[in-house]
């Protein structure tokens, strides 16, 4: 087979500029976009009167604020099963240990260590929870139709919800076992730390980023139950001001969860994933 001359070549284009001269897209001229704009401009008009008509109504518009249940169940799927599958040993753990405790007027040394577990069950789900922050899945969280700032607040606050349902549990478990069990006493001891740690993380995080807020809850919760031990050897404290210690302190961590939650709305990632 021969190869084809520039006679041919030349014929061949001549005989195919007809057909493709369709197929030819001429580029967008800035003559095209005014004209675009003109023939759109009757209804950016009727769009204005219909805004100006209604004044009232566009003054008590509600911006949109996703819905955190939603989110927060959307996130579960985030979690693969090995992840289930330690919370479930945690709970075993407890469980077991609870039981080889047979009276209830050592409830406080079971509170001591649940102050000292859960909180650490919770640090870790954080850890593994902040695993994929990096650069990719931080341009794919920024595409979302979500604050980005969010959905990292929603995936701390769903290892929050695990940790007390852990600890939740076993307190149940220890009130049908145990005769005369002091449970709101037993769940105010371990729920303030924990909560307040979780609410410092979040806080702290909305505003300095994750490894910041790690180190500031992992020294808020050394230092919680270092007193409480401390505390409970000296007896400083009565038993009234010690609870009423939990008590404010597990206000200060839901009131801190509650300022996260209201600044990582419309927050840039780049801040809260730092």
């Amino acid at each position: 087979m021969s190869m084809p001359n520039d006679h041919e070549l030349k014929q061949l284009e001549d005989e195919m500029r007809g057909p493709l001269s369709a197929y030819t897209v001429h580029p967008v001229t800035s003559g095209d976009t005014a004209r675009l704009l003109q023939a759109l401009q009757p209804a950016f008009d009727d769009m204005r009167h219909a805004v100006n008509a209604f004044p009232a109504a566009e003054s008590k518009r509600v911006p949109y604020q996703p819905s955190l249940a939603k989110l927060m169940k959307a996130q579960l799927h985030a979690y693969p099963k090995m992840y289930w599958l330690a919370g479930l040993s945690v709970l075993v753990m407890l469980l077991l240990i609870s039981s080889t405790f047979n009276n209830y007027s050592n409830y406080a040394i079971i509170g001591d260590m649940f102050a000292l577990v859960l909180p650490a069950t919770l640090l870790a789900g954080m850890l593994y929870s902040f695993r994929s922050q990096n650069r990719e899945m931080r341009l794919v969280e920024s595409i979302t139709p979500y604050p980005p700032a969010l959905l990292i607040l929603c995936r701390m606050l769903l290892v929050v919800i695990l940790t007390v349902v852990l600890g939740a549990i076993v307190s149940l478990y220890l009130l049908a076992r145990l005769d005369r069990f002091p449970l709101l006493p037993f769940l105010l001891q371990w729920m303030s730390v924990l909560v307040l740690v979780g609410g410092i993380t979040a806080y702290i995080m909305m505003r300095k980023g994750v490894k910041t807020a790690f180190a500031c809850s992992c020294i808020s919760w050394i230092a919680w139950n270092g007193s409480d031990l401390l505390n409970r050897s000296s007896g400083l404290l009565a038993d009234d001001i010690q609870m009423t210690l939990q008590a404010a302190g597990l206000a200060a961590g839901l009131l801190l969860l509650r300022l996260a939650y209201r600044r990582s709305i419309g927050m840039k990632i780049a801040k809260a994933g730092s």
